[in-house]
Order: structure tokens, then sequence, then C-alpha cells
């Protein structure tokens, strides 16, 4: 079921906190940009490859490519987006083709979905033990990791040194670590990771991602009708005022806040913490990358 939405009180000290930040869009994304052409210029790269969900992240981190692109003396040649269809929506493919055609990339198509159905089979049997919906959504994020980088390698190999573009943002990234560790957490390059879930929704405005994708409830779409947030139990919203705001405070003003609250937005408050930091706990292994003992 749908999670409930951010309380008022919660809501208007995260509004607060958004108009301190600033944060323009626009400029954002020709500083992102630059950077990025700064990046391939250097390093002597000209290709990116995005894996393209139907989701707001990878449209975005799609189209920004294709806004470096289009910059005067960009290094980048090719801009691929690939669609990796694995028992997926119908709306997925449909909303990544259309993300793809509306920034002028280059459409790559590989269907999984019965290589995804044997080698869940083979390996189910071999261990002896059947795969639930999470499990078989892991693999399927596991499955698109390889053709990413084989894709780029066939690029590389035509005289386009091509790269994978990471779609983490901030909020699932930085402090969840919602994302599959040996799935999209293998890239070559992140984009948005310094974004809050509402700023890359901001900045797919600016650079007119289609309005199917805007106005969908973000899904991984890693089994059938999930969305991220009813996964998680808390809103967007929530990540963004709790990893942005509230644990930046001091642990008086921490203390103030929490005693100013109504009964009903503290009861939010203290439930949805509890349900962030547990994800938190359970996903931070991901977050330290490989440790060696």
């Amino acid at each position: 079921m749908p999670v409930e939405p951010l309380h008022p009180e919660l809501m208007q000290v995260l509004e607060k906190f958004r108009a301190q930040r600033h944060f323009n869009a626009a400029e954002w994304v020709e500083a992102k940009c630059a950077k990025l052409n700064e990046y391939m210029r250097r390093c002597g790269l000209k290709g990116c490859v995005t894996s393209v969900s139907g989701g707001i992240d990878s449209a975005v981190v799609l189209a920004l490519c294709a806004h470096a692109m289009r910059m005067p003396n960009s290094p980048i040649q090719k801009n691929i987006g690939l669609c990796q269809p694995i028992h997926s929506s119908d709306w997925a493919l449909q909303r990544g083709k259309e993300n793809i055609a509306a920034c002028g990339a280059t459409e790559v198509v590989v269907n999984q979905t019965e290589l995804h159905t044997a080698l869940s089979t083979l390996i189910e049997q071999a261990v002896g033990i059947n795969g639930k919906d999470f499990a078989r959504g892991q693999l399927r994020s596991y499955m698109r990791t390889p053709p990413g980088f084989y894709v780029a390698q066939l690029f590389s190999q035509e005289g386009i040194p091509t790269i994978v573009m990471g779609t983490g943002n901030k909020d699932e990234d930085f402090y969840l670590g919602y994302f599959c560790k040996a799935g999209d957490g293998v890239v070559d390059v992140q984009l948005i990771s310094d974004l809050h879930k509402s700023e890359v929704f901001q900045v797919a405005a600016v650079l007119d991602v289609p309005v199917n994708t805007r106005s969908a409830a973000p899904s991984a779409d890693l089994w059938q009708a999930q969305t991220d947030e009813e996964e998680l139990g808390f809103p967007y919203d929530f990540v963004e005022l709790f990893t942005g705001w509230y644990r930046m405070q001091t642990e008086t003003a921490k203390l103030n806040f929490l005693e100013q609250l109504s009964a009903p937005a503290k009861e939010q408050f203290e439930r949805y913490t509890k349900a962030c930091e547990d994800v938190h706990r359970r996903n931070s292994h991901k977050l330290h990358g490989q440790i060696n003992l």
C-alpha cells in the first residue's frame, strides 16, 4: 500500500531547507555537463552508455549526456541508451524508448527475459532453493551489468572509447545504500550523486525529460507492481529531510526540533527515522566497497 506523505509540519521544515539550498537546476546542468566534457576530454573518452529503465534517474543521466554532447567542442561522439527488459512491465520499455528518442540518443535493446528464466532456474535447481520475488529481482539487476560494459567495449573497439554511466542519486546511494552492489552499483561515472530526488525531478524538467517519466512513481520494476517508496517504507521527501537537514543539526537543535512537533508529526518522524536507519544499517556494507580483512 502507498506510504503516507510527509506530515505538513515536517514538510514545512523540508521546504525551508530547500529554500536555503538555493538549488538552481539550470545552472547545475550547465556546470555538470561542462565537468563531464572536461573529464571525457582528459581521459580520451568519446562515448557514454546509460542503462535506461524508464525511470527518472536514468532518463536524467541520458539527457545530461545528450546536453553535454551538444555543447561546443564536446569530445562526446556517441550517447547510447541501453534498454534491457527482463520480465519487465510494458511501461518500462515504452518509457525507456521514449526517453532515448526525446534526447536523440542511440537506442540499443537487449531482451534478457529468456536468459533470466533459464539462469534463475539453473541456479535454483543447483542450490535446491526456489527464488522469491526479491532474489529474482536482484538477479535482474546483476544481469544488466555485463551487457552495459560489453556495449561500451564494442563501441570502444570501433574507435569510440566508451564508459558506463551511473544513475544513483544522493538519497538512494549516499545514505540508504538503495542499489544493487553488483548491478547498478557497478559503473564508471556517477553524474547525479549530489542530487536529492526532488532535485532530480527539477533537473528533468530543465532537460525536457518526457512527462510520462516525470509524472510516474519511482520504481525499479524488479518485480510486479513494485514502487521504491513502498519497498522502503517511507517517502523520498523524508530521506531528504532526514539526511540533508536533520542529521546535520547539533544534538541540541535536534531535541528542540522534536519538542516543537505535534504528537502526530513526532510519531511519523520517529517511525520513519527507525525505518530509514534500518535500511541504512542493512545496506551499509555496500557503502564501503570491497573490504580486505
